[in-house]
């Protein structure tokens, strides 16, 4: 069966490459996944997620414009803990940036870090991962971004579940045009193409066509500027 929006076949994305499922079920955690297609593929893929934190982490990182592949809960490592025990940890993601270089990535809150003394325990990790797994390893907590970098994400993540690519190619070329900082309103406006012109606007912050401060929730009040023009 042929979709008219796609132009094609559906093609089913690809299954995660997690080598670590959860339980259907938990009171305790908030499982589930995400469909997002990575650069380092063409094809969309389900990526997994244990609580609401995780979740947010990976939509982070899906909206960073260095990252190129994410790999959820990818093989475990073993390192020896405190008492020198011999001892297995899961990252919860192993992310490559487009330098080449793969970072692992540890998903806490807060309160689970200063109860358990996971700091601690995640600074032995840190030093036993091999290199050959991964170039650096970083713990993500509560703190590790703002509600703005989420609610942006968010949005970037569900603009980009639709192509659009009349409305990408007009506010493209009213971007490419400017010459002085435009607020995204203006873009819009420009573009004639309102919610459309908006959701591709936002995708070109993203995508790094135009810079604005993304400290900020993206709104159509948001100032942009060409990269070269900072």
């Amino acid at each position: 069966m042929y979709d008219d929006d796609f132009g094609g076949p559906y093609v089913p994305p690809e299954r995660t490459r997690a080598t670590r499922m959860f339980p259907a079920r938990s009171r305790a955690s908030g499982r589930g996944f995400v469909i997002a297609q990575l650069r380092a593929s063409a094809a969309w893929r389900q990526l997994i997620f244990e609580s609401d934190l995780e979740r947010k982490c990976l939509l982070v990182l899906l909206s960073q414009i260095a990252v190129v592949n994410i790999w959820d809960q990818p093989p475990q490592i073993t390192y020896r803990n405190e008492g020198g025990k011999p001892t297995f940890h899961t990252f919860d993601f192993l992310v490559t940036l487009e330098d080449g270089k793969r970072i692992a990535i540890a998903v806490k809150p807060d309160g689970l870090v200063e109860r358990n003394g996971f700091d601690r325990e995640f600074a032995l990790i840190k030093a036993q991962t091999p290199k050959q797994f991964a170039d650096d390893a970083l713990l993500v907590t509560d703190s590790s971004f703002s509600a703005a970098e989420v609610r942006n994400a968010e949005l970037l993540h569900m603009f980009r579940q639709g192509e659009d690519a009349e409305a990408d190619a007009a506010v493209q070329q009213i971007l490419r045009g400017m010459n002085c900082v435009t607020s995204l309103g203006q873009v819009v406006a420009a573009a004639g193409l309102q919610g459309r012109a908006f959701r591709s606007g936002f995708k070109a912050i993203f995508d790094g066509i135009v810079l604005t401060d993304l400290s900020l929730p993206v709104t159509e009040a948001s100032m942009l500027s060409m990269p070269e023009a900072r």
